[in-house]
């Protein structure tokens, strides 16, 4: 009787450790911005310092995505995804056991470096691997996990104790890094080439998107890490029903990310990223107002929504750009994004303290100025 045999393609080998390892750094990305308020409870703390744990992990994210395009000229892409998965495990079991918040803020500086790497490596190998008329799809599957995992890290944030939400990504990221040293793959390359941040900028249509990248990132995550504490205080909501708004988020993330893949694969780079910011700009406006419930939920989705479209835009253009750029242009991304992001909800917060609705009714009016720029700033390529 004949064997059946089976084939894995080894690009989707690949493909799956990557979507392994953004999972497990996204688990409780979102999940903890919905449990602020509960953290600051049982800590003892006031919720802007207990809110602290955002930027602490998004700056040093940012800071850290620059170490790993040179880093990957000297180790292979398996050895850096081996020991950053290991030690990611490592950092989030400290968090769960620890009493305070200053260890704990200390060891999401530690986690952001740590889980730096995932994207731009990912995206590298993306463009290397995948042909140009597809990417759009694996960008937006590659990200949905991201958002499929903090479906998960939300839904359990509304009915476990939050430090269950270090616990699980410590056990995750473990197996992860089993995986990756077990899994026979082509992750033993190198990136070959010199790395060059300023060359980058050199060029003129580059600097332009990554400065949309930056404004963009700076604005979304000045209305987005603070919903949670927007939700506590002008709706007074329990925390299983802001788990499930979050929750509500991450699903129309996902659905927007692949949404967008297609858009983007089919209609072209420009047009997915100005359905997205339109989108993103029109749900900030309406959180300015104060509606039912039902109502926020809607707005939130609307929100999540058109950020991923956006997202999945641009983040495919970066793959089109030429091979010699693409590892300085993958961690240029993931680093300005984050650092983009840690500021906006920084600067956000001396603003929220005094009103939410006008400091994301100003941050509504900037995004729909940005939407004016988009023709100079992507191409319509597809």
């Amino acid at each position: 009787m004949a064997k059946l045999k089976f084939h894995f393609n080894p690009k989707y080998i690949i493909f799956a450790l990557l979507c392994l390892q953004q999972t497990t750094i996204s688990f409780n990305v979102g999940a903890l911005s919905a449990v602020i308020p509960t953290v600051a409870r049982d800590l003892s703390i006031p919720d802007l310092l207990a809110a602290k744990l955002i930027p602490y992990y998004m700056i040093s994210y940012g800071l850290g995505a620059l170490l790993y395009a040179p880093l990957a000229k000297c180790l292979s892409v398996r050895a850096i995804m081996l020991i950053t998965m290991f030690l990611f495990s490592v950092t989030n079991f400290f968090c769960a056991v620890s009493k305070t918040i200053e260890p704990i803020l200390l060891l999401r500086i530690a986690m952001g470096v740590l889980s730096a790497g995932v994207v731009p490596l990912g995206l590298i190998l993306i463009g290397k691997i995948f042909e140009k008329e597809m990417r759009g799809r694996m960008v937006g599957l590659f990200f949905s996990c991201s958002f499929i995992a903090s479906i998960t890290g939300i839904i359990l944030s509304g009915i476990t104790h939050w430090r269950a939400l270090f616990y699980i990504p410590a056990a995750v990221g473990l197996l992860t890094a089993a995986f990756i040293l077990l899994v026979k793959s082509d992750l033993r390359v190198t990136i070959e080439g010199r790395v060059d941040y300023l060359n980058v900028f050199r060029d003129v249509k580059l600097r332009h998107i990554f400065i949309f990248i930056t404004l963009m990132s700076t604005l979304y995550h000045g209305v987005d890490r603070w919903l949670g504490v927007y939700m506590d205080r002008i709706y007074h909501l329990k925390q299983l029903t802001i788990s499930l708004l979050f929750g509500l988020m991450a699903v129309s993330a996902a659905v927007g990310q692949n949404a967008g893949g297609h858009l983007t694969d089919k209609k072209g780079r420009l047009v997915s990223c100005r359905v997205g910011i339109i989108m993103l700009a029109t749900a900030v406006l309406f959180l300015s107002l104060k509606f039912t419930p039902f109502i926020l939920g809607l707005i939130l989705m609307l929100l999540a929504a058109g950020w991923t479209v956006g997202h999945n835009g641009v983040s495919t253009v970066l793959t089109d750009l030429p091979d010699e750029s693409r590892s300085e242009i993958a961690s240029l991304n993931s680093s300005l994004r984050f650092l983009g992001g840690g500021i906006g909800f920084s600067i956000s917060g001396m603003f929220v303290e005094k009103s939410f609705f006008a400091t994301f009714f100003g941050i509504s009016v900037l995004l729909f100025i940005m939407s004016l720029f988009l023709k100079r700033i992507i191409p319509e390529t597809r």
